[in-house]
């Protein structure tokens, strides 16, 4: 971390998650969501460590989906959408995939 962000980041009390840590804070197989800035990105790590980076907001009203850890899916809570671990609908009501979004 260059020393004027870890200044920065000391005085104002809020630390920010590099892209390396975020990474590397999600386990092989899995998935887990961050907050970045004032969004979040969902993260899935692949078997061969492929990392796959999308936007965490259902397509079909808004609302953040959660990583399911038992079907390997992006759930969404409100009202029943999921998602592959790649962020592709597999179940509506929503019709449109999550989107990528860059770290």
């Amino acid at each position: 971390m260059k020393k004027s962000l870890l200044i920065k980041n000391l005085l104002t009390g809020k630390p920010k998650k590099s892209k390396e840590y975020m990474i590397a804070e999600v386990p092989v197989g899995e998935g887990k969501l961050f907050k970045i800035g004032y969004g979040k990105v969902a993260i899935f790590k692949d078997e061969n460590g492929q990392v796959y980076t999308f936007s965490p907001i259902c397509k079909h009203m808004g609302c953040i989906v959660d990583w399911n850890s038992e079907d390997k899916t992006w759930d969404c809570p409100c009202h029943g959408s999921r998602y592959d671990r790649y962020g592709k609908v597999i179940h509506g009501p929503t019709k449109a995939d999550l989107d990528k979004k860059e770290l």
